[in-house]
């Protein structure tokens, strides 16, 4: 689970932290920062998962994505999962100056244990030193009995330096003995003398590392904004298993999901006919082989412009919901939904299996969320600001002796005097 996001001179995120939980709702004002902090997982995906080699063209130019427009500026994106216990940190810094695209420095470090950064073709492998300490403690007399008693100043390497070519970090495998969480040391002998490597990774083991990372870039799943229009018509009939990002191949999607269970799954289709019951869905293949869903209420079929928007988003969302992604990111969640359908869709969202961001300016919204799941963001001299809420019951409290509910706290006024938000910059 991504725990912490770290963003310098992207666009109006210039130097920022945010903590993230299960369940995010991202709260702020038009033009605040709050599509410019979706954006960051779109160019992460473009860089890592695409492996556009001009990522920066759908913004037209690198002066468009950074800080004020300066190009001489590099960006900084760092991310800190939660790996099965392990605190894993994630670091890229690249630059789009002169028009082209270069991977200045990046960072890979499970902390506690071990770091490698690379920077150009130079990979420096840093390790822990007091992970040194307990592995040196926990050393089997079989690993040195050939070669003496080392002291721990033999123990090598706390820093090591490589140059290997490679194109990004995810490329690396370092020829390692097998890790534990027990730790140990495995001794090697120098020709001149007695010398003992710390090791941490096998290549399989620091594959598993970077497959779990980039499996969460790659499967995060991110929706702005969402073309309604382009939902309602046939699709060629393909297999596709990933939603685009305004949504426009849902059809395939859905149809290809429907002929792998033989109908369309309970998960999708019972929220789905709580918010619009006696409707039922089909598909037809076209002569010219494209996808069509058919959608009935109560026996009578509707053409697609006769289908509510609120219908096809609420689709969408549930069939995403259903693909199970890393992160589900929504921009402006609140478009074309009722406030009941918004309530269903968000008690869903809490209960999937996926790590949740949403991004908002309703009070219709606000009204739903409980403030230990609110991310302020407002905009100071061109600066977005990222602010939780610290003490969250007592911010409760404090909007019941007002008369206020949490929309009307944030609308109209400091819904927390200052010592009670965390503001993360």
């Amino acid at each position: 689970m991504l725990k912490k996001l770290i963003v310098k001179n992207f666009k109006s995120l210039h130097d920022c932290e945010i903590e993230f939980g299960k369940f995010n709702v991202v709260i702020g004002r038009n033009a605040s920062g709050k599509s410019n902090l979706v954006e960051v997982f779109k160019l992460l995906r473009k860089i890592y998962v695409e492996r556009d080699p001009f990522p920066f063209l759908e913004w037209w130019g690198y002066n468009n994505i950074v800080w004020q427009g300066m190009e001489e500026l590099p960006i900084t994106i760092g991310l800190v999962f939660d790996i099965e216990g392990y605190e894993v940190y994630f670091e890229t810094t690249f630059t789009g100056v002169g028009g082209g695209f270069k991977i200045l420095r990046e960072v890979l470090e499970m902390k506690g244990y071990f770091k490698l950064i690379k920077e150009e073709n130079t990979i420096i492998v840093e390790h822990n030193k007091n992970w040194i300490d307990k592995a040196f403690s926990n050393i089997y007399y079989d690993a040195y009995a050939n070669c003496g008693h080392p002291n721990k100043e033999d123990v090598l390497y706390q820093k090591m330096e490589m140059n290997l070519k490679m194109d990004n970090i995810f490329s690396l495998i370092i020829l390692c003995n097998k890790f534990s969480k027990n730790s140990y040391v495995y001794g090697l002998i120098d020709e001149n003398k007695n010398i003992f490597t710390v090791k941490i990774f096998s290549p399989e083991d620091i594959r598993e590392l970077q497959w779990h990372i980039l499996r969460l870039i790659e499967t995060l799943m991110l929706f702005k904004p969402i073309h309604i229009k382009e939902l309602k018509t046939p699709k060629p009939a393909k297999k596709e298993i990933t939603l685009n990002e305004d949504g426009s191949n849902l059809i395939t999607v859905l149809y290809n999901i429907f002929l792998k269970e033989g109908r369309i799954p309970e998960d999708i289709l019972n929220p789905l006919s709580m918010i619009f019951p006696n409707t039922r869905i089909s598909f037809q293949l076209t002569d010219d082989g494209r996808v069509l869903m058919k959608v009935f209420e109560e026996g009578v079929e509707l053409s697609p412009p006769s289908i509510s928007d609120g219908f096809y988003k609420t689709l969408l969302i549930l069939t995403a919901i259903y693909l199970k992604p890393s992160i589900l990111i929504i921009d402006e969640i609140e478009n074309s939904l009722y406030p009941e359908a918004l309530e269903l869709i968000f008690d869903t969202l809490k209960d999937s299996e996926s790590q949740i961001i949403i991004t908002t300016h309703s009070p219709i919204v606000v009204d739903l969320t409980e403030p230990k799941d609110v991310i302020f963001v407002d905009k100071k001299f061109g600066e977005s600001r990222f602010i939780r809420i610290k003490n969250p019951e007592k911010l409760k409290e404090k909007l019941n002796e007002l008369g206020l509910s949490f929309s009307e706290g944030w609308l109209y006024g400091n819904i927390f005097d200052e010592d009670e938000g965390d503001e993360e910059e």
